[in-house]
């Protein structure tokens, strides 16, 4: 009876032993792939797109060009013109799509006299707007 109590303390003992080991490896493994995870987000560039139109003025229904630089953008990805009226931002009638070296290029025409904001969005990342100024 002794000889069986103590091969069943040594095996409860023994099984504790290999759990404790386990969660050690188990933790080290999982802050092994919590640090993986946090260096490869970290990694990854935030993305951006700059605008620069050719024009600070033109006349009414003249091409003013549009270009710019992408950042963290994937190639092919559509590129839309939006124009502030009344104060939100409304899609404009002309988009183009990113190319291999990051950049786009678009132009748009307007009959709006005054001073137009216009801007680009791309995968939800917006520019910085540009104003131009549309005469008669």
């Amino acid at each position: 009876m002794r000889t069986q109590f103590v091969r069943r303390t040594a095996a409860a003992l023994a099984g504790v032993a290999l759990a404790a080991a386990g969660l050690g490896v188990a933790g080290a493994l999982q802050a092994n792939a919590a640090t993986t995870t946090t260096t490869a987000s970290a990694s990854v560039a935030a993305k951006s797109i700059t605008i620069k139109s050719d024009k600070t003025t033109a006349k009414a229904w003249t091409k003013v060009s549009f270009t710019g630089k992408t950042s963290g953008i994937a190639k092919n990805t559509v590129v839309q013109v939006q124009r502030l009226q009344n104060g939100k931002w409304v899609n404009f009638p002309a988009t183009t799509k990113v190319t291999s070296r990051a950049t786009y290029s678009v132009w748009v025409s307007s009959g709006r006299v005054g001073v137009n904001k216009f801007r680009v969005v791309a995968a939800n990342t917006a520019s910085a707007p540009v104003s131009v100024t549309i005469t008669k």
